[in-house]
């Protein structure tokens, strides 16, 4: 029977009992009733010492003791006849309303203790339950996870075999005096596998493995949040060996603030000191581990990374090219692939993926299959996957003026042509006019690698083809347009990190003036103090570096306004072309070219840099 049930019947039975004596007490201590006329009669012939009012009633007492009570129809009448005869007369309050209303609120006063009592019951049965019910047995009755199922991090794995090892083993360890570590930090971008690695880390060591989230430690009740770390490592060291996992440990285990502090501050740094002694409350014979898992590694307090607490601090990235075709592998094993379909390629055309990012990769590209009534997942539904997860649905219903459907394949074509003209760039991958998400058109590249560093020319390369799009517009419309805000954003923020960040300026040096403060999260970077002179020095630093780049797209496109004008004409037509399409599109237009022995087939006047052409139907050298 549940708590509050059973305590609603015991309230009701003792209310039965309270009624039942009130009624009994009331019925010795009233007095006996009679009539009115009956009251007259005794008035008018017996000795009456006092009449009593009470309300519109009377108690009236005989000389010889004897008491009764009526109702009067008239009191004032009754009192003037009253003092005539010298009796004496007393008046009291009506006490029966007061009385109805003190066992109202006694009765409401029961029950509220009554529910206060049965949730408190609840509440304290709950928390004892907090940690079981987050337990997971190696019994075969819940999902479990090993390193199997954990791909594209290996040496994440290779760090925390030792801890698998030693959960296996204690023995081993113990008898040369090593001690274990007490707790693993996790720390990594969302989706790169650490929760997952957690539980494959308790599953490879067939040990009870309790998942909590820093969330279930903050609650609106001060003390509970470390009544519950109290109670988690009580019930922990039952099950030992055992691993506790906390997920986003940050939720709980911030930098606490110096002086006075709110409520909801002053609770989490109740957890937190509850956490922090329960750990280093461990001995070498509880065989306990501590996970924590976190992407705002730099907002936790220091004496929660100290060593003796949580001693390895294992970094979890995205993966590289080789972990994402491994990841590609686990998760395209559980849908139909075709049988030509190269992972390797996929893997190459998403770099920066997570393995969460990957997961549902392979699911859209399955869920778009399906729609098209197709038995297995090709390359082209990863394409449009690919697509939709960075750009968004393809918007069809858009209305885009010819005008403007050619201003932005000018655009496009303008940013494709540096690209490939330039040595210091990456392929291009794919051209399309199609408008996703809030983007227009895109020109797509994919690195033949995945890169670790960048060098002075491949950035520069970078800002040029992101302001070709610019320099395009400018040459054949003479006008500029809203199109290259975006290009601007990135071009603006890769030449602040190329003088600020990465010293790549000769005047300015290798000095670093800006730095990054948001951990795995990204966001932007902010500049240090300095004076307003070096500020100044270095925005026009930035605004050269801008300055150069763009006029190097200008005069690529001037000299080849000719294949600027085919490719836009084709895009227009056909609006997407992939990289084969755009490899023919160049070797075909180059050898027309050098066939006909001209560098250009525009005239002089009708081009839109005639000011400045020097090559109208000149020979190639």
């Amino acid at each position: 029977m549940p708590i509050l049930v059973r305590n609603l019947i015991i309230f009701l039975f003792f209310t039965v009992l309270l009624i039942l004596g009130y009624g009994i007490w009331n019925i010795e201590h009233r007095f006996r009733s009679v009539t009115y006329s009956e009251f007259r009669y005794c008035l008018a012939n017996h000795d009456l010492a006092t009449i009593t009012f009470i309300g519109n009633k009377v108690v009236a007492q005989h000389t010889d003791g004897d008491s009764y009570e009526t109702t009067v129809p008239n009191a004032e009448k009754l009192i003037s006849e009253l003092q005539k005869k010298d009796i004496q007369i007393i008046f009291k309050k009506d006490r029966s309303e007061q009385i109805f209303h003190g066992t109202v609120l006694l009765y409401i006063i029961m029950l509220a203790l009554t529910v206060i009592i049965s949730l408190s019951k609840k509440k304290k049965e709950a928390e004892s339950k907090f940690a079981s019910d987050k337990l997971i047995l190696p019994d075969g009755k819940h999902k479990t996870f090993t390193f199997d199922d954990v791909a594209g991090i290996p040496e994440a794995l290779e760090e925390l075999q030792e801890i698998v090892n030693f959960l296996r083993n204690p023995d081993q360890y113990s008898q040369i005096g090593a001690v274990s570590p007490k707790g693993v930090l996790l720390q990594g971008s969302p989706g790169t596998g650490k929760t997952l690695l957690a539980r494959a880390i308790a599953g490879e060591a067939k040990v009870p493995f309790y998942h909590f989230s820093g969330s279930d430690f903050v609650e609106m009740f001060v003390g509970v949040g470390a009544s519950r770390v109290r109670d988690i490592f009580k019930e922990a060291k039952t099950k030992a060996p055992c691993i506790i996992f906390i997920d986003e440990i940050d939720a709980v285990g911030g930098k606490r603030a110096g002086g006075a502090t709110a409520s909801g501050q002053d609770e989490r740094s109740q957890t937190l000191n509850a956490l922090l002694v329960e750990m280093d409350g461990f001995t070498t014979s509880d065989t306990i581990i501590v996970i924590a898992a976190t992407n705002r590694p730099d907002i936790l307090d220091p004496a929660l990374r100290r060593p003796g607490r949580f001693d390895r601090q294992v970094t979890i990235l995205p993966p590289d090219i080789k972990g994402r075709k491994t990841i590609l592998e686990v998760h395209g094993a559980k849908v139909a692939l075709a049988s030509d379909l190269d992972l390797s390629k996929i893997a190459l055309m998403v770099p920066g993926f997570t393995g969460a990012e990957l997961a549902n990769l392979v699911n859209e590209a399955a869920l778009m299959a399906a729609r098209d009534s197709k038995n297995v997942v090709d390359y082209i539904d990863f394409e449009h996957a690919r697509d939709r997860i960075l750009m968004g649905v393809e918007r069809k219903g858009m209305i885009i003026s010819e005008e403007d459907r050619k201003v932005l394949a000018y655009h496009e074509a303008g940013h494709a042509i540096i690209a490939k003209l330039l040595p210091n760039s990456d392929p291009i991958h794919k051209i399309t006019i199609i408008p996703r998400g809030r983007a227009l058109g895109q020109t797509q590249q994919l690195s033949v690698s995945d890169r670790t560093s960048y060098s002075f020319e491949y950035l520069k390369s970078r800002i040029t083809i992101l302001m070709g799009g610019r320099a395009a517009e400018e040459i054949a419309f003479q006008q500029r347009t809203t199109g290259a805000q975006g290009d601007i954003v990135q071009a603006t923020e890769l030449a602040t990190n190329m003088i600020c960040k990465w010293g790549m300026s000769e005047t300015v040096g290798p000095q670093a003036m800006v730095v990054d403060d948001a951990g795995f999260l990204g966001g932007t970077s902010r500049r240090m103090e300095m004076s307003d002179k070096t500020s100044e020095f270095i925005d026009e630093e930035i605004r050269n570096l801008l300055k150069t780049c763009n006029k190097d797209a200008v005069v690529i496109l001037k000299e080849k306004y000719y294949l600027l004008k085919q490719l836009a004409a084709i895009l227009l037509e056909v609006e997407t072309l992939d990289e084969e399409d755009f490899e023919i599109i160049m070797s075909c237009h180059f050898t027309e070219k050098i066939q006909a022995g001209i560098e250009e087939t525009h005239q002089c006047e009708t081009c839109p840099a005639a000011d400045s052409c020097t090559h109208s139907k000149r020979k190639l050298e």
